[in-house]
């Protein structure tokens, strides 16, 4: 259908935030539409701005709420400073919280 590389992993986003006292994120729940190599279907990462969050933190799921329960159960107790640890050197020693 689409025309790729073997590696290749064309996904459709379906995005999220997630505001907390001590900052935000978002989670973007991929669902894959076209690999010849993935076995999941959807994956929700945590991100903001171009970094995005360990793979530990991602959740998976047969769709996308699923998917995003999954993520949301595994970063409940994880504060945003541990799921964005270069937060600060990326916006020059500013935080998401403005600090």
């Amino acid at each position: 259908m689409y025309d790729l590389n073997p590696d290749d992993m064309l996904s459709k986003i379906h995005q999220y935030k997630l505001d907390r006292p001590d900052g935000w994120c978002y989670v973007s729940v991929h669902e894959v539409i076209a690999s010849e190599k993935a076995t999941i279907r959807y994956i929700a990462v945590p991100n903001i701005a171009l970094q995005q969050a360990e793979k530990q933190f991602f959740g998976t799921g047969e769709n996308i709420e699923e998917a995003l329960t999954n993520c949301l159960t595994i970063i409940k107790s994880v504060d945003i400073n541990t799921l964005f640890p270069n937060l600060k050197e990326a916006y020059g020693g500013v935080d998401n919280n403005g600090d």
